[in-house]
């Protein structure tokens, strides 16, 4: 066989595989491709044009709106021809991009076109100063599964809203009110709930009964009123907060406990800001959590100078008077995670509290900080620190790995 022959034969043979590849497995490809190249794929056959013209998945990205920016063509004009030729159901769109902007009117048209296409996940996070307010047909599209929105307005319309949604993300955003006398807002199948920067969330009552995962970062003022009337907080199983959440229940009047019983298994706080009230908050949290087994720190933040805050907070007399409590508050837990950790004085002082007062505790998982230095001087002396602490449970141990992005490759057990 000629090199040629044998040339042409092994294009051929290549050719044949890709094409006979699953469906489903091309489209994948193309969703992966920067959407310029995965748009030039149409023109390689009927078959590929087609499957350009049928992909499910459609991301509008920054790579996206930058190639666009070097054409005649506007960013909009281009997505509605896309859309116009598009045929088959459309199961995501996302519109992402920090430095573009599209106006209300086309954003208007892109939603309600895939409304009535089978969208199931959508993405909005474009640049816009002004909050894009979003059309009534959204709230009622019955495919819409999971939402994600960012520098939005909700005008609740009448009836029901969001009828199969399970997931929703807000950042940025605001919830207007209920253009009738009731603000509520109906999540009948919702299970995660993602709050990020947004504000008036407290004028809605929110009807979720499923809803299992809450995340509030930096959101609506919280207290612990809240907590006891809104049906939500007493029903979800994993809540996550920051330390601008936290000091925005130390605002509240902290009762040592609350008066309905949660149901939260896992409790996660960012950038946890040490001081008497905040602790105090998170005592309550887990005192009145009796199924709650899992805490997560995700690093502790130095405010300001905290070193009477951290000598009240861990000297003698504050932990008996407050030993009671705490030993309640910890009594369940079986894991504990460090993210980010330096290794500063706060950090162990919280560490051997949780020891001393965890008598079920399992395993202590410890994430080194990127931006610590040497390893193997951290290692020896964390594990120095450690050999030193009383530890109520006898059969806890503690993880540790120094690379966060490999973190299965550097493992490393301390008894």
């Amino acid at each position: 066989m000629s090199p040629c022959t044998r040339s042409k034969s092994t294009r051929d043979l290549s050719k044949s595989i890709i094409s006979e590849l699953p469906i489903g497995a091309l489209h994948r490809i193309l969703e992966l491709m920067p959407i310029k190249y995965a748009a030039r794929s149409s023109i390689l056959s009927k078959h590929w044009r087609q499957l350009w013209f049928t992909q499910p998945n459609i991301v509008f990205d920054p790579l996206f709106f930058q190639y666009v920016s070097n054409t005649e063509d506007s960013a909009a004009s281009v997505i509605h021809k896309l859309l116009l030729k598009h045929t088959g159901d459309i199961l995501g769109f996302h519109l992402i991009s920090e430095a573009d902007t599209l106006t209300q009117s086309d954003v208007n048209q892109f939603i309600i076109f895939v409304s009535n296409h089978g969208i199931q996940k959508f993405t909005l996070k474009m640049a816009n100063d002004e909050k894009y307010v979003l059309p009534d047909s959204i709230f009622t599209c019955a495919t819409l599964t999971h939402l994600k929105l960012s520098r939005c307005i909700f005008m609740l319309p009448d009836g029901t809203q969001f009828p199969n949604l399970i997931s929703l993300q807000l950042e940025h955003s605001k919830i207007a009110g209920h253009r009738g006398l009731e603000n509520n807002l109906n999540l009948p199948v919702l299970e995660t709930m993602e709050l990020r920067f947004c504000v008036d969330v407290d004028s809605v009552y929110l009807v979720s009964p499923k809803l299992e995962n809450l995340s509030i970062i930096s959101s609506y003022t919280i207290t612990f009123r809240c907590f006891n009337v809104n049906p939500i907080f007493t029903i979800i199983k994993h809540l996550c907060l920051n330390g601008t959440s936290l000091e925005k229940l130390c605002l509240a009047c902290v009762e040592v406990k609350l008066c309905q019983p949660l149901k939260l298994q896992s409790l996660k706080i960012c950038n946890f800001k040490i001081s008497l009230e905040s602790i105090d908050c998170v005592v309550c949290l887990l005192r009145s959590s009796p199924n709650l087994s899992e805490i997560e720190i995700d690093e502790v933040v130095k405010v300001d100078e905290t070193l009477n805050q951290r000598t009240e907070l861990l000297s003698s007399h504050y932990l008996s008077t407050k030993k009671e409590h705490v030993n309640e508050a910890l009594r369940l837990i079986q894991t504990m995670k460090l993210r980010k950790f330096k290794g500063s004085r706060t950090e162990m002082c919280l560490i051997r509290v949780i020891f001393s007062h965890s008598p079920n505790l399992e395993r202590m998982i410890i994430e080194q900080c990127e931006k610590l230095g040497n390893a193997t001087n951290y290692k020896e002396k964390l594990r120095e620190q450690l050999s030193c602490i009383t530890r109520a449970s006898p059969k806890a141990i503690v993880v540790k790995y120094l690379q966060p992005v490999f973190p299965v490759a550097y493992y490393d057990f301390f008894v």
